[in-house]
């Protein structure tokens, strides 16, 4: 069981890693004595191994703790029925739950998106891809400065922010600039997700397509290196169900407004600067919708107002 235990860690990486075991996930080793400190938790002993646990039935109130803490937690399923089974039943890495990538959670905001985007640089443009698993969005963004590329982050707020190595060395004081004021962690993962040949696979063989001309991604690079990588991050090294996602969507920040970070915290948009919550916000005061959905559509107008009198005539038709 140990050496299963040893694959699924190696997996796992610096997640904690939950093992099934019967009607209980165990934690063991360091891993065990951070569950038994983060969470109140008794931590025992077998064999000199620590050890500590927490019940199947109540395990997603705990994962929603860990992660809240900033932890990644990897989840160790039985992979066979134990009574079809003759000996050890066997198990496997199933899924790495972290901050971006919460589907069924507590931790979820009732009216908002919880987005796990990615940063590239191609030439002279950045190229920015974005994933809420939860609602299964894809989106894709294309500018030519790096502010607009910060702007249009800080009105997303993700949860989680991905780039390649190149990038991460490249523009160490940018990412450090993005990990500090969007308070959340910045990963980089090898170059070769976003090599242009790769992510172009990776996209077409996803949405069984032979060209992404049709999502508007001609001669978009960036983006393309930007999803590409996205996609393939979420599905090899967090294992991630992305079948879900069946649309693309690529925007321009030409057809809104442009709304700097310090405009949309002044403003108070979204926002309050003291509660740091929604409460006393124009959004508070503008948001009657009554389901979430509703509710992430709203959010999305006011952080990016129309610039076309034609559409925001239509638009003030429809309500």
């Amino acid at each position: 069981m140990m050496a299963q235990w040893n694959t699924c860690k190696q997996l796992a990486g610096e997640a904690i890693l939950l093992f099934r075991m019967g009607d209980f996930y165990e934690a063991f080793y360091e891993d065990a004595n951070i569950l038994a400190k983060e969470l109140e938790l008794t931590l025992t002993k077998r064999q000199g191994i620590p050890m500590s646990g927490v019940p199947q039935h109540t395990c997603q109130t705990y994962v929603d703790k860990l992660v809240a803490k900033g932890f990644r937690v990897a989840l160790a399923e039985q992979t066979e029925d134990p009574k079809k089974t003759k000996g050890l039943v066997k198990r496997e890495v199933t899924r790495i739950v972290t901050p971006g990538t919460l589907v069924n959670s507590a931790l979820l905001p009732e009216k908002g998106n919880n987005f796990f985007a990615c940063i590239e640089q191609v030439g002279k443009s950045y190229g920015l891809a974005f994933i809420d698993i939860s609602t299964s969005t894809f989106k894709t963004l294309e500018v030519y400065e790096e502010k607009d590329l910060v702007n249009e982050l800080h009105r997303l707020s993700p949860k989680e922010l991905l780039s390649s190595e190149k990038f991460f060395n490249n523009h160490p004081r940018l990412c450090q600039h993005l990990k500090e004021s969007l308070n959340l962690p910045f990963h980089k993962t090898d170059n070769w997700r976003f090599d242009t040949q790769e992510s172009y696979h990776t996209l077409t063989g996803h949405f069984n397509v032979i060209s992404l001309d049709g999502f508007g991604l001609k001669e978009q690079t960036s983006s393309i290196h930007a999803a590409g990588a996205l996609l393939s991050y979420l599905k090899d090294e967090l294992l991630i169900d992305i079948t879900p996602l069946t649309q693309l969507n690529t925007y321009s920040t030409k057809e809104y407004m442009s709304l700097d970070f310090t405009t949309l915290r002044n403003l108070e948009l979204t926002e309050s600067i003291r509660e740091k919550n929604k409460k006393n916000t124009l959004l508070e005061v503008l948001d009657h919708t009554l389901t979430g959905m509703g509710g992430r559509l709203l959010t999305e107008w006011v952080c990016h107002p129309l610039l076309d009198i034609q559409k925001i005539k239509a638009r003030q038709e429809g309500i």
